[in-house]
Order: structure tokens, then C-alpha cells, then sequence
């Protein structure tokens, strides 16, 4: 299970950089692992089911367990 940074609550301005506070979170299961990029997962939402492409490099994300396989 993972959680990532879908958004934020608000954002404060530093010069010419946002910064956002307080992160809204989202959790789900890995499902596929892209075979082009393994950067990009399949992620099913514990929230509502849907899926979403989630970038590890470019998205806040946190490994909560991992199974046997892992």
C-alpha cells in the first residue's frame, strides 16, 4: 500500500515559488508497474476504486507495506 500528494490545502508564496501546506494524501494498491517506464505505477484508490498513474518521480509518494513478492 502507498500513499502519494494528490494536492494541497493552500499554498504560500515565496518570491516566485509556491510552496504547498498541508498535503491531501490519497492511499491505494499498486496494481502494474508501467514496462516502458517503471517509474509510472497503476494505483487503485482505497477511496472510491479508481485508478491513477502515479510518477515517482515527480509525485510525493510513501511506501506504507509491502507484500510477500516485493
Amino acid at each position: 500500500m502507498i500513499k502519494w500528494v494528490v494536492g494541497h490545502e493552500s499554498y504560500q508564496s515565496d518570491g516566485d515559488v509556491l510552496i504547498g501546506l498541508g498535503p491531501i494524501y490519497k492511499y491505494g494498491i499498486i496494481m502494474e508497474i508501467s514496462y516502458k517506464n517503471t517509474d509510472y505505477l497503476a494505483v487503485a484508490s482505497l477511496q472510491d476504486g479508481s485508478w491513477h498513474v502515479v510518477d515517482v518521480e515527480q509525485d510525493e509518494i510513501l511506501i506504507l507495506s509491502e507484500g510477500a513478492g516485493g
